[in-house]
């Protein structure tokens, strides 16, 4: 008896499936930020309940059985003291008890707002608390976590040894650290060098991750830091439709960026915009700051017009104690995929 025999079209249809390039698989990673916070430093049980959520959202992380997370600043209220405590002891814990690697980028309420009349008393001017930061934190060159993994830094000590780099399937991962919104030099009477320095340190770090992802054909990019540099206060799209800034609690209610900003948010976006518009892969920009879940699949470039192949996300935080999930597709859009862990 004859052997049945696929059609021709058939048969041409699975050589071809047979020959096509398998698409890359998804990878995964956790994201966190800006808890736990004690803004009433005198209310001591608010506290107490919510430095023990944060414990339990890391417990929560640990289920999924996710390997790799990033916490994107702002390990305590601005309020809370710059003590060894607050900035290194309680972070530390959170960080050591996750069970894969956990990786850090600071925030502004760890050390550039430790010289703000109503934060409690600690003993730690900013550039000293950043300086405790650095040696606690970003003095080895591997991620934190029960089980750390190797990183690129973009410098072994001083300027730029928070700013950390790995790679995971076709994604390429970069945190940069940029603190979040805060006043000018009258809120940083310290060595205002230091921000100059640690601009131009982003610059540089964010050049060689475009750099870095291209050489290697890779098809994602994510940068991770903590500023929100789409608040109103600082966007000129917003301040040109009128809309004022209400951010709290710097009490600058004109929606005027004022020239004696202490950062150049300005100067990275514009950076960010040249790079990506070059780069033929997608951007995912995770930040925290403004402690709100927010995707946006068209950030704004600062100037009216969108930051091409980006997608942005904004973590939440404060109130809102969750971490996310996210998914990477390479090649299949949406290409990121968001998905809330509750404590």
């Amino acid at each position: 008896m004859p052997r049945p025999t696929l059609p021709l079209a058939l048969l041409l249809l699975v050589l071809v499936a047979a020959c096509a390039p398998l698409a890359p698989p998804s990878q995964e990673f956790l994201a966190w930020a800006d808890m736990p916070y004690c803004r009433n430093v005198a209310d001591t049980a608010t506290c107490a309940s919510r430095e023990a959520t944060t414990a339990r959202l890391v417990r929560a992380m640990n289920r999924t059985g996710v390997g790799t997370a990033v916490f994107l600043g702002d390990t305590k209220a601005s309020q809370e003291a710059c003590d060894l405590f607050h900035t290194v002891t309680r972070p530390a814990g959170y960080f050591g008890a996750f069970d894969g690697a956990m990786v850090y980028a600071p925030g502004d309420n760890e050390w550039t707002d430790c010289a703000r009349p109503n934060v409690a008393r600690g003993g730690l001017a900013p550039v000293a608390a950043l300086e405790r930061l650095r040696e606690a934190f970003f003095s080895q060159p591997h991620s934190l976590g029960a089980r750390p993994m190797p990183l690129e830094r973009q410098a072994s000590s001083g300027v730029g040894v928070e700013n950390a780099r790995w790679q995971q399937g076709q994604a390429l991962f970069a945190t940069l650290h940029i603190p979040g919104v805060f006043a000018g030099v009258e809120n940083f009477p310290g060595d205002r060098a230091v921000l100059a320095d640690l601009a131009a340190a982003n610059l540089a770090w964010l050049d060689a991750a475009f750099a870095t992802a291209t050489e290697r054909r890779l098809q994602v990019l994510v940068l991770g830091f903590q500023a929100d540099m789409w608040h109103p206060c600082l966007m000129e799209q917003h301040r040109a439709k009128g809309v004022a800034c209400t951010r709290e609690p710097y009490g600058r209610n004109d929606g005027v960026l004022r020239p004696d900003a202490a950062y150049d948010y300005p100067g990275f976006l514009a950076r960010l915009v040249q790079r990506a518009a070059g780069f033929p892969g997608q951007v995912l920009l995770l930040h925290g700051d403004s402690h709100k879940w927010l995707e946006d699949r068209a950030p704004g470039d600062g100037r009216g017009g969108v930051i091409p192949n980006t997608t942005r996300f904004m973590l939440p935080g404060e109130d809102d104690m969750r971490a996310v999930r996210v998914r990477l597709t390479p090649g299949v859009a949406p290409y990121f995929a968001f998905e809330a862990v509750t404590p």
